[in-house]
């Protein structure tokens, strides 16, 4: 590898480091290195004592004698800025019960690519950043990359329990452009996700049910699953997680409640000039208002608006974090007009609160 010195015994010290790295014991060695500074690559190849016997990879039986070999290369971790790749002369064994099979070789599993520290290496990645992005960085085709990615968390999910599962999560999410949704089933208590499936329907409740069966879970035992307002899975909760009370999320409740409150100024705005310009006043929370939009709530709240009278109900809803209130002791009751006063948003806003609590659900 190195060019000055003596050569063999620059290359005895080399083969020696890379054995020593790669961490080969008996019948595996590094037999010889090559370096492209050109190509920035380097590649290591890896032989096996003659005459050595090997385990059967199926039976485990051992002492079974090479049969012929097959050259293989995978991807390693980079030395310094260069790409580096083992290369072995992998051999395939007799065995008696099973026959002629390739043996595992212990630096990579069956059928990759890549060593087993470079798929660590990628898992590492993924876990932060886009496969996509991933393949960038390390110079690959990110369909490669997604093969390495979908064994080991299959191989995570072979070995998930899921039988503490009481209080569950779930929604949906586009997993690209156009109308593809997938839904994704989330453990509360550890924080991990437990299922994911194609689509948005109360089917996809159902498959996670069977799911959680086959991973030692039982749906009969969740307590309590966290959703949107979905039809869809308000329906598949009830039908396959029957003893689950239903919480509505906070951030699709909140989001009704703003809707009507906007809803109910924009109507009232045409005959009460004093409600343009508002809107951002009404919406945020007391917390974030600025000196102008405290002003502007408590000048307007002291008035007979729907508005105002919307925003209290907003208030009282209790999403808004523990704070101090906006001063309000001194406004005058609000003054019912006999009903005339409630816009079609306060009605629609209150139809959807009653029919929601009508499925044994809480927000």
């Amino acid at each position: 590898m190195a060019e000055s010195g003596s050569g063999s015994e620059t290359q005895m010290r080399d083969t020696e480091l890379f054995q020593a790295a790669l961490g080969l014991g008996t019948p595996w060695s590094v037999s010889g290195s090559r370096f492209d500074a050109a190509a920035r690559r380097l590649d290591i190849e890896i032989t096996f004592a003659k005459g050595a016997r090997f385990a059967c990879p199926a039976c485990g039986a051992a002492g079974c004698p090479a049969y012929d070999t097959e050259p293989l290369t995978w991807r390693h971790l980079s030395f310094f800025q260069h790409e580096a790749y083992l290369t072995a002369r992998v051999p395939r064994v007799s065995c008696q019960a099973c026959g002629i099979r390739q043996v595992s070789v212990p630096w990579a599993r069956a059928g990759s690519g890549f060593t087993l520290l470079f798929e660590a290496f990628v898992m590492a990645l993924v876990a932060s950043m886009p496969v996509a992005v991933v393949a960038r960085t390390v110079g690959e085709r990110d369909t490669k990359l997604w093969r390495v990615v979908h064994h080991y968390v299959e191989q995570a999910r072979d070995r998930a329990d899921h039988g503490e599962v009481r209080r569950v999560a779930f929604d949906e999410t586009a997993s690209r452009r156009g109308h593809n949704y997938v839904s994704l089933f989330v453990d509360l208590d550890c924080r991990r996700v437990l299922f994911v499936a194609d689509g948005k329907d109360a089917a996809t409740v159902g498959a996670f049910a069977a799911d959680l069966q086959e991973h030692g879970g039982d749906a009969a035992k969740v307590a309590e699953v966290c959703i949107d307002m979905s039809p869809a899975f308000i329906k598949g909760t009830a039908e396959h997680l029957p003893q689950a009370a239903i919480t509505f999320d906070k951030f699709h409740a909140v989001k009704i409640v703003n809707d009507a409150v906007d809803q109910v100024r924009r109507e009232e705005q045409h005959a009460r000039p004093e409600l343009k310009r508002t809107r951002y006043a009404w919406l945020k929370n007391t917390t974030n208002l600025s000196p102008g939009q405290r002003d502007t709530i408590e000048s307007l709240s002291r008035r007979t608006l729907k508005t105002a009278r919307a925003w209290q109900i907003r208030l009282t809803c209790g999403f808004r974090r523990r704070r101090p209130p906006i001063p309000i002791s001194s406004r005058p009751p609000f003054q019912s007009d006999g009903g005339q006063a409630r816009s079609s948003s306060q009605v629609d806003f209150a139809h959807v609160m009653v029919r929601q609590s009508g499925s044994s659900s809480s927000v």
